[in-house]
């Protein structure tokens, strides 16, 4: 008998002993019987289903065939549609439910790092519910990167309300001749999102996946211990013109801040979901509860998911059906993005010698004797951070069969959500540098609504040997906006019921805004293919935007593909070896549009400091003033892609392979012109004045096979390159970003990757007097206060002078390649994953080094352990210096390191028990797992951990700026999945 994996019985199953026409086919119970020998081997085969080779060496052979998710023949979903994979003629990436699960995350952005060549995924924190920076083929733009995802087919700005466990299947659609048909909002990459749904004519499957599992900080910084601290004090004191009091500390003391912040932290999770069908109806719904604490003190993440997709076919021609989620999220977080008095940040500089209790039994904290840093755990407990979300995402939608191929869809979506944040802070006082005297209350609400209205017209036809699919649609679609925020000082009673601004007695100070945006579309694709080997799909939108002024509030995307079938070819027909062999091409011009509401429009503001007094009898006026000098003539940002494309798999599709070459330049691009400061405003207009260029190549290739019956494997690899080069900013004016404590350590300029790092360059220390009289002036007019030991500063320029004419390239933090390795072995009632994803190329600006290397009184790295002595010559760390007047901290390349990493991203085994064992208690299936997650890196990066996405300081610009981020968490969690 031949079953599925529900073990339903599967009609039709094609048997045939191997080499031999001998063969059969089940019947409709799934039966079969055919003659064979016990040394024969008879193959399995049924479409859309992987094919199996089995000894015939009894005389009742049972087979469960598993569906082929890999298959050729696959339907994927592209834009407003499905295509057969086979016949995509664009730079499409599939990862199915199988790819993503087990994985221990909070988010599917997360379970997709590393699955697709040419996409980036990079945590930007690793707190509960941190955000996830995604980029598709490099970085095109200043502005706004992210992609466009479409969830069931209705567009959305974030898919943090999705639960992991919900996914059917993700294509990402890389280039313009894919993602055109959405236009103006497909430069960045477009994510498409299919959720679980049910099968006609299926019984209900009913399924229970827990999971319970613990967190810990992957890797702690390299700081000095209390005794060792004040080693260096000591010495630094020699030169300090002022030196430090060191009789206030314990020099035994040893305090380690960051383990005093940090927690072994639990994790569980809960999904219970129901699917199946009835000869007119479909059906999925599903619950999940995720409880996630955070590694560090004081954050913490839980969401509560909902789904429910019903489809419901009316009649022979007509059916309905919804896709809807819902999502209740509580999130508790730290002042983590702080770039100077962050939690994580203070806890790695603040002294050693510091312990973190003066008093314990009488809760009072200890604090910093030669800084303004607040004690860190002081610091979480008095800062309550707490936000609650509720989102509403899903559509409704009708089909309607107007005549044999040509059918009519219309489908109304709807996103909303309603954000509630407060911070309470408590009355307190640790010192003069970390108190509150009076208690405040801080609130802030913000809603967003968007509808989204989409019809379309489908039609699909074959005349002999041309096949032809043709769709034409119209979209509206309008999102509105607002937030308002308030807070109030003095609330007699700090106990949390009475955390309300009504409560408080004083102090009122209020902000709101409030925005809206609409566009409309009109959109049609054409697909051809000629006797299923030449092929061809053309598609193009027109979208009209009330972001831009009305003489360029359209804009028109086109986009052509073309893909020959090779291997249908007469003269590949013996080539059994070889299953498929696609070429592909394709062109197009895409938009962006991810930018603020009325970039054209000039915008006021008034405050307190803009009240003025009039009159004989003076009053209080309020005064505003225009914020910024506007362009009236901006349009979209527009990138122009080529790609060529080759698929190919061989021996029965057990080996796949795809590789793209890919070159897009963004023109238009929208930049802040800078204008002198005597034109009033406080800053100068968005233009489309840029360019930036992006290439690269991709390659994905995978293998899977069946050595017997109980023993079967799949192994895969993916890497891709990208070269980013900002070809032009109009007035060629550099742009400065990735702000920290000490500067900017980014700049973005014509002929260089945006947001690389920039600074000076050094050449290890002075080893003698005669090597300072002999080099360029490094501090001013003279070398006169530089001493064997201190650092080297590089004359770039030649000119004999070390300044800001020498600072140069140092590095890009946009790797050379990124790539993702995958494993998976079955072995009866066994199963083994393992992926490990990395970048191969990039920088880090570790900006905390400016502190731990920095001659004041913070925390110091140990490398400052290994400074220049006239005992120890042999070193890049230049001498401990009280008095430097050589501004060793400044930005240079001695903060920059390589980024490169290889990291065991997850590895997981599972054991599903017997059917024999489980059948009497009406249990369809049974399995066990452990899991892990982040358990080897690999990385020669001092700091937490090599992943660093782009912080929130100045977001776009600070891409691999590390001051002090939330490392990612070491999982290791036990599950249980049950169906019925």
């Amino acid at each position: 008998m031949v079953t599925d994996q529900s073990g339903a019985p599967l009609p039709g199953v094609n048997i045939v002993v191997k080499g031999t026409t001998n063969g059969t086919i089940t019947d409709f119970d799934g039966k079969y019987q055919l003659d064979a020998k016990a040394s024969d081997v008879l193959k399995f085969s049924f479409l859309g289903y992987i094919p199996q080779e089995i000894p015939a060496s009894n005389s009742v052979i049972n087979v469960q065939l598993k569906e082929d998710t890999k298959s050729l023949d696959e339907v994927v979903v592209v834009g407003y549609g499905t295509q057969k994979k086979s016949d995509i003629t664009g730079a499409v990436a599939s990862v199915s439910a199988d790819d993503l699960k087990g994985q221990p995350v909070s988010s599917v952005d997360q379970a997709l790092q590393g699955r697709v060549a040419g996409v980036q995924i990079t945590s930007n924190s690793g707190a509960p519910g941190g955000s996830i920076s995604v980029r598709v083929r490099g970085i095109g733009t200043i502005n706004d990167a992210d992609p466009l995802y479409v969830v069931d087919g209705l567009p959305v700005s974030s898919i943090n309300f999705l639960n992991p466990n919900d996914i059917a299947s993700v294509e990402i659609l890389k280039d313009a001749s894919a993602s055109a048909i959405y236009g103006s909002r497909g430069a960045n990459g477009v994510v498409l999102i299919t959720t679980k749904k049910g099968k006609l004519n299926s019984k209900a499957s009913v399924n229970l996946d827990v999971y319970y599992g613990v967190q810990k900080v992957i890797n702690n910084w390299k700081t000095t211990t209390g005794p060792q601290w004040y080693q260096i004090q000591e010495e630094l004191n020699k030169t300090r013109t002022s030196p430090i009091d060191l009789s206030l500390v314990d020099k035994n003391q040893n305090t380690d801040w960051f383990n005093a912040i940090t927690r072994v932290a639990p994790m569980q999770n809960y999904n219970f979901g129901v699917t199946g069908g009835s000869k007119a109806m479909t059906y999925a719904l599903s619950i999940g509860h995720l409880n996630q604490e955070g590694t560090v003190e004081g954050s913490s993440f839980e969401r509560t998911t909902g789904k429910l997709n019903v489809g419901y076919q009316v009649s022979k021609r007509f059916k309905i059906g919804t896709n809807l989620n819902i999502e209740h999220s509580k999130k508790y977080s730290i002042s983590e993005e702080n770039y100077h008095v962050g939690v994580i940040n203070t806890a790695i500089k603040i002294e050693p010698v510091i312990p973190v209790w003066k008093d314990k039994a009488n809760h009072v904290y200890d604090y910093s004797k030669f800084t303004d840093y607040p004690n860190p755990v002081a610091a979480i407990q008095y800062d309550n951070n707490h936000s609650e979300k509720l989102q509403l995402v899903g559509n409704i939608f009708g089909e309607l069969e107007l005549a044999k191929g040509l059918k009519a869809k219309t489908s109304f979506g709807q996103s909303s959500y309603r954000t509630d944040y407060y911070n309470f802070t408590p009355v307190y006082s640790v010192n003069i540098n970390q108190q509150n005297l009076v208690n405040n209350v801080y609130r802030k609400y913000a809603r967003g609504d968007y509808w989204s209205w989409e019809n379309t017209l489908n039609y699909d036809g074959t005349f002999g040997k041309h096949s032809l699919s043709a769709l034409a649609g119209y979209t509206m679609e309008e999102g509105n906006y607002e937030w308002f925020s308030a807070s109030k000082n003095n609330i007699p009673n700090e106990d949390p019921s009475m955390w309300y601004l009504d409560a408080a007695a004083d102090g009122d100070l209020a902000t709101s805004s409030e925005s809206s945006v609409s566009m409309m579309s009109f959109l049609g694709r054409i697909n051809y293919s000629y006797d299923n080997k030449y092929l061809a799909t053309v598609n193009f939108r027109a979208d009209a935007s009330s972001k831009f002024p009305k003489e360029n509030r359209w804009g028109y995307f086109p986009s052509v593909a073309l893909g020959w079938k090779i291997s249908k070819e007469s003269f590949l027909e013996n080539a059994t070896w070889l299953t498929n062999l696609k070429l592909r091409a394709g062109w197009g011009q895409i938009g962006n549009q991810n930018i603020g509401s009325y970039p054209y429009q000039e915008t006021m503001n008034g405050n307190s400091q803009y009240r003025y007094l009039f009159g004989t009898t003076p009053t209080i006026d309020q005064g505003y003033v225009v914020t910024g000098m506007v362009d009236q003539s901006i349009k979209w940002e527009t990138v122009e892609s080529l790609n060529f494309g080759v698929d190919a798999s061989f021996f029965d599709d057990r080996l796949q392979t795809t590789i793209d070459w890919y070159n897009k330049k963004t023109k238009d691009m929208l930049v802040s012109v800078p204008i002198p400061y005597y034109y009033g405003y406080e800053s100068g207009p968005t233009s489309n004045v840029g360019s930036v260029k992006n290439n690269g190549l991709e390659v994905s290739v995978s293998y899977r096979d069946r050595i017997s019956n109980k023993l079967s494997y799949n192994v895969g690899f993916n890497i891709a390159t990208v070269k980013n080069e900002v070809l032009s900013l109009g007035n060629g004016e550099p742009i400065a970003g990735g702000y920290y404590y000490g500067g900017n350590a980014t700049r973005t300029e014509e002929g260089e990757p945006i947001g690389y790092f920039y600074g000076y360059k050094t050449d290890g220390v002075f080893q003698s007097q005669q090597e300072i009289n002999n080099a360029p002036v490094q501090e001013g007019s003279s070398n006169e206060d530089l001493k064997p030991g201190d650092l080297k500063f590089v004359d770039v320029n030649g000119d004999g002078v070390v300044n800001d004419e020498d600072k140069t390239y140092l590095g890009s933090p946009i790797p050379k390649f990124t790539y993702g390795f995958n494993l998976g072995v079955t072995y009866g009632a066994f199963d083994l994953s393992a992926f490990v994803q990395g970048s191969q190329g990039n920088k880090i600006f570790n900006a905390m080094k400016t502190h731990l290397y920095n001659f004041d009184e913070t925390n110091k790295s140990t490398d400052m352990l290994n400074s220049w002595t006239p005992s120890n010559t042999n070193t890049d760390m230049p001498r401990l210096n009280g008095n430097d007047k050589n501004n060793t901290n400044r930005t240079s390349d001695r903060f920059v390191e390589d980024g490169s990493y290889a990291r065991l991203k997850n590895i997981t085994l599972g054991y599903t028990l017997p059917k024999s064992l489980i059948q009497k208690a009406g249990i369809a299936s049974l399995r066990f797992y452990v899991s892990g997650q982040n358990l080897v890196t690999i990385t020669n990066y001092s700091g937490a951990d090599p992943e660093i996405g782009q912080n929130a300081t100045d977001n776009y610009l600070s891409r691999g700026v590390d001051i002090g981020t939330y490392p990612q968490a070491q999982t290791y969690v036990f599950g249980v999945k049950l169906g019925f």
